[in-house]
């Protein structure tokens, strides 16, 4: 250890107290202002970089840089220089001397509350550096010191503000990302993001996920296997932890977190969701406590859900009472013929029913009336074009004349049909559109739709009247007619055969 300037003025006000590091870009010490006394730390470059200006001058720059830095996690610079002797020196505030790297070689892996609230205090100090263009370029854990403030870590980052192009020898190389390892060794904000996700490994896993001796061998390692799963190591840490700390350090650049403060963010959010758990606990609960926590919620929920559906339960007799002034409403049911099918047949019968002339139930040459005989019998004046009172005329006797009240007279010939009483027995065609395409045509044969050749049905015609009698009412026993159901045989004889 290089133990030359303990107890010696530098730049003859900032005395040497002891030495916490050792390193090419600058060796750490603690000290105090020879004239008021208060503690401060400083940082010299060794003796045999300090005589080339090319190192002294990029000491300088990065000091010059960082002292622009104000954050309540970086270490402040407050004097920077070459002294009389040539000494090249930065001072910043006081620190205890303890670093991570001391924490993580004496202790196993950290609780992981505590882990992640100095990974969000190292996030927070790289965010506000980053926001001036400066980059660290060789985060690890020997470049952060922990200060323990009312029982509480305290980070404040060292050294923030180098150039970015190039690494110091003895930087650790397990901590660098992989652009760094190359021959053209270029660092940039995603640089910082990878060391961070390193150092969190650590803390959680109590190892790096690369070692090595050499740069090349870490090189190696990263371009060709995986890092170890940190479930490898424990089993208690929370589910989004894992995938934050395998995004920081993915091995292309492009597929990290693409700047510190997104990393920062997914930090805070898992450790706010940690932050009011006691840390004993959060460090100790194992898969069956957080089983039993989870059956416990459920438990809790299904109980408020059926407290509140049966304090909101309606008895239906009480709630479902019908208005004694509403009028009932015949829904609308979709078209399926049964109306017109039971309508059809309602006219069948009524038509049986009058033509029981055909069976001999009434004499021949008569009408069903008022008086079984005459149906004007019962009163009333015969419509225009009614056969005369009394017998029907039989074919073949002459035309029949008829007065209308009105003076009109009206001839009625019984050989010839009346236009009030169409031939009985005659049948109706139906006439269908014939398809008038030619039939040599393929395309539009091909195309016309298939029409229904079927010859029209012979349909009886139903015997109509001058005056359309009432329906006989049928005996109450007897069920209404339904679809399907066969004529009365009555129904299927014609009429005058």
């Amino acid at each position: 250890m290089n133990n030359d300037f303990i107890g010696k003025l530098i730049a003859d006000k900032h005395r040497i107290d002891s030495l916490v590091r050792e390193s090419d870009s600058g060796d750490i010490y603690l000290g105090r202002h020879d004239i008021s006394g208060n503690p401060l730390t400083l940082r010299i470059l060794p003796q045999a970089f300090a005589v080339d200006v090319r190192w002294a001058k990029r000491f300088l720059d990065q000091a010059r840089s960082a002292s622009a830095l104000n954050h309540e996690n970086i270490l402040h610079i407050t004097d920077f220089g070459t002294d009389s002797k040539g000494i090249v020196y930065a001072v910043y505030d006081a620190v205890s001397g303890t670093t991570l790297k001391d924490l993580t070689n004496n202790s196993g892996p950290f609780d992981q509350v505590r882990a992640l609230d100095i990974t969000r205090q190292i996030a927070a100090a790289t965010v506000a550096a980053h926001a001036k263009k400066a980059v660290h370029g060789t985060l690890a854990p020997e470049n952060i010191f922990i200060e323990n403030v009312d029982g509480r870590d305290v980070v404040k980052v060292l050294g923030f503000g180098s150039d970015n192009l190039s690494v110091p020898r003895d930087a650790d190389p397990r901590y660098l990302a992989p652009e760094q390892l190359t021959n053209f060794p270029v660092a940039d904000e995603r640089s910082d993001v990878y060391s961070l996700g390193v150092i969190l490994y650590q803390m959680l896993a109590g190892e790096v996920p690369f070692s090595g001796r050499t740069a090349s061998e870490v090189l190696a390692k990263q371009i060709s296997e995986p890092a170890p799963p940190m479930s490898a190591f424990r089993q208690d840490l929370h589910p989004q932890i894992e995938p934050i700390v395998l995004s920081a350090t993915a091995r292309d650049a492009e597929n990290r977190y693409q700047n510190m403060a997104d990393f920062a963010e997914d930090i805070e959010r898992v450790s706010s969701e940690l932050g009011t758990k006691p840390i004993a606990a959060a460090a100790g609960r194992n898969l069956w406590q957080t089983a039993f926590i989870v059956l416990a919620g459920i438990a809790l929920l299904g109980s408020a859900l059926i407290y509140f559906t049966l304090g909101k339960k309606s008895d239906p007799t009480v709630a479902l009472v019908g208005d004694v002034n509403s009028m009932p409403v015949q829904p609308i049911n979709p078209a399926t013929g049964i109306q017109e099918e039971t309508l059809a047949k309602m006219i069948g019968d009524s038509d049986a029913s009058l033509m029981d002339n055909a069976n001999g139930a009434i004499p021949p040459g008569t009408l069903p009336g008022g008086d079984g005989y005459n149906p004007w019998a019962s009163g009333g004046m015969p419509p225009a074009g009614a056969p005369p009172l009394g017998s029907a005329p039989p074919i073949g006797a002459p035309p029949m004349t008829y007065t209308q009240p009105g003076g009109q007279v009206v001839t009625i010939d019984p050989n010839i049909p009346s236009q009030f009483m169409p031939n009985e027995g005659g049948i109706i065609l139906v006439p269908i559109p014939a398809n008038n395409e030619p039939a040599d045509n393929p395309e539009t044969t091909a195309k016309a739709p298939v029409e229904n050749t079927a010859q029209p049905i012979a349909q009886p015609t139903p015997k109509q009247m001058a005056t359309p009698l009432p329906k006989p009412e049928k005996p109450a026993t007897q069920p209404k007619a339904k679809a399907g159901d066969k004529k009365p045989a009555a129904a299927a004889v014609k009429p005058n055969e």
